[in-house]
């Protein structure tokens, strides 16, 4: 593995070159006093890790770090200071390890182990990249070709990642995470809590070997979903690659529509998924009450009833599901079941809303029984 030091401190570099080099498994190709001078080499002698000072007059081992991302985003970081203050912010920088001055040697034997085994898992997947599909119907979860569930570290960082999901391809200021996030807690400690979920969440990320990348840009924070694949997005994409609805294209369709497996993160009781739940419910009841209706008028009914089954689970608090389904069994002339399913009615919407069929459904149903 090759590496950077960094530190405008003589004695201290070369203690830590020392160290590395009594520990082993760092080839260490450069030594700077400078971070400028470090990162104008990055492009030429191409480190595997740079440690930093953090510390440091003109450009600190923190603004050099946030540069280093922007040159290679694949470099590992490892930040070296005597100041504890700053291991929040090297979490928001993604830095892979911090290490405390006076170094101890065991404990920088540790960081070595951690680059060591991050190589060899780069190296496998980069030999096999994974491509990864994050799936948001019913609940979260990522299928990334693993027998074992990806691992979240909290229910915060779950929730996180929901949310950038959500947002996918597009900045998401911090201020608004806050706020959606951790609204009652005070505003310093809310940063903090902020930049060790973000830290998290990386962390999930790379032990997995995926290429999903959350990435810091000033004030915002930006999901780059890279190749892999989004369940919500594709489905949606899916639409428009179907034929135009007619009763022989119909079971396109349907087969479209199961392929939503249920409402967004509905096993999540996320206030702020309730607009993109919605929405996504609406576009499938409009289009599986659009198949229905064109296999009522080309004389389908089986198939049409099929298909309500399958809505009125999915809706089963809402009575044109219900006033449909009759008018299918009224033309089918199996009046029993229409009795049967306006009862349902009934007492569905007395059970959930305390009132009785609406108007025209009442009268509906008195003209076809009488």
């Amino acid at each position: 593995m090759r590496a950077f030091l960094v530190d405008d401190e003589g004695l201290a570099l070369r203690d830590l070159e020392r160290q590395l080099t009594k520990i082993g498994g760092i080839e260490i190709i450069g030594t700077y006093k400078c971070a400028a001078d470090a990162l104008e080499q990055v492009p030429h002698l191409k480190p595997n890790v740079v440690f930093f000072d953090i510390d440091m007059p003109e450009i600190s081992g923190l603004e050099a770090a946030d540069l280093l991302h922007k040159i290679d985003s694949t470099i590992d970081i490892v930040f070296v200071t005597a100041y504890q203050e700053y291991a929040v912010k090297a979490f928001e920088l993604a830095a892979l390890d911090y290490v405390l001055k006076p170094i101890n040697t065991d404990r920088l034997s540790l960081t070595v182990q951690r680059l060591s085994l991050r190589e060899n898992n780069f190296t496998r997947y980069n030999d096999a990249p994974i491509i990864a599909t994050v799936c948001c119907f019913q609940r979260l979860h990522i299928e990334y070709g693993k027998a074992e569930p990806f691992q979240w570290r909290t229910v915060r960082a779950q929730e996180l990642f929901s949310y950038m999901i959500y947002k996918r391809n597009q900045p998401v200021r911090k201020d608004i995470l806050l706020e959606l996030l951790w609204p009652e807690t005070e505003y310093k400690k809310a940063y903090t809590q902020l930049y060790t979920t973000v830290y998290q969440i990386r962390k999930s990320l790379d032990t997995a070997g995926l290429s999903i990348k959350l990435t810091n840009s000033g004030s915002d924070y930006y999901l780059d979903m890279g190749n892999n694949q989004y369940d919500v997005q594709d489905w949606e994409e899916a639409r428009q690659l179907l034929p135009s609805l007619t009763a022989e294209t119909a079971p396109l369709y349907v087969q479209w529509l199961k392929a939503n497996e249920g409402d967004f993160l509905s096993e999540q009781d996320y206030i702020w998924a309730e607009n993109e739940r919605q929405r996504l419910r609406d576009i499938w009841y409009k289009h599986a009450l659009a198949v229905g209706q064109v296999w009522k008028e080309a004389g389908q009914l089986k198939e049409a009833l099929q298909l309500y089954d399958l809505v009125e689970k999915r809706f089963p608090h809402v009575e044109e599901v219900y006033s449909n389904m009759m008018q299918f069994y009224a033309e089918a002339g199996d009046l029993h079941l229409v009795r049967k399913k306006y009862e349902q009615l009934c007492k569905m919407l007395q059970d959930e809303y305390g009132i009785a069929p609406s108007q025209p459904v009442s009268q509906w149903y008195d003209q076809i029984i009488s």
